[in-house]
């Protein structure tokens, strides 16, 4: 049997919630009804309804300059990354206060990058591994190395979540390669304390 869940019942920091995020088709907008029309529909048509607009408005994205400038840049650095394995790749911060949309930004490009990427390269890889164009991630207060590989490893469902950190930072790149992963969005960032040798540390293997 198939259940079928909501958004909500799915994390994106996981793979299967990341893909059910970024394919889903897009949501329909409610149907304005009037006073009228809403009291003649009965209880269970007006609970719908509301639970309909519930969901609409609490995810509505609104597409500011601020975001298609952001978006603009991302796409250009994305784009002009074709170094080979021995150059260094651009990396991206996006930098705000609390609440104007940081991870909003982030997560909608990388869900316009997946489409763009599996249209281009299909679902499958040329090894016949899933192909997962963008890995999400979130960092806690209590972020390490061993932490960020095992959090790596989650969002991609590896079964092999034991060992040290340097053991885990391998399968984590194997994951990356195997997968074809052009993205990695990494939220929050702010949550690394570069005062910390653990913070150093991360903030070294991110480079």
């Amino acid at each position: 049997m198939t259940a079928a869940l909501g958004l909500d019942q799915l994390s994106p920091s996981r793979k299967d919630g990341w893909k059910r995020l970024a394919e889903a088709q897009p949501r329909m907008q409610p149907d304005q009804l009037s006073r009228r029309q809403l009291r003649a529909l009965d209880e269970s048509a007006r609970d719908a309804y509301a639970r309909q607009r519930a969901v609409w408005h609490a995810n509505l994205t609104v597409r500011t300059e601020q975001l298609a400038a952001i978006h603009q840049d991302l796409w250009d650095i994305i784009d002009s990354n074709c170094q080979d394995g021995d150059r260094i790749k651009g990396a991206v911060a996006i930098d705000a206060f609390p609440g104007l949309g940081k991870t909003t930004a982030a997560c909608t490009f990388g869900r316009d990058l997946h489409r763009r990427e599996i249209e281009r390269g299909g679902a499958v890889t040329a090894g016949g591994h899933e192909h997962l164009p963008v890995c999400r991630i979130g960092l806690t207060s209590d972020t390490t190395m061993w932490k960020v590989n095992d959090t790596l490893l989650e969002f991609y469902g590896h079964p092999g979540r034991r060992g040290n950190a340097k053991q885990l930072a391998s399968r984590a790149l194997d994951c990356i390669l195997s997968c074809y992963t052009k993205l990695i969005i990494i939220d929050d960032v702010h949550f690394l304390d570069v005062r910390r040798r653990d913070g150093v540390e991360v903030s070294n293997h991110f480079k």
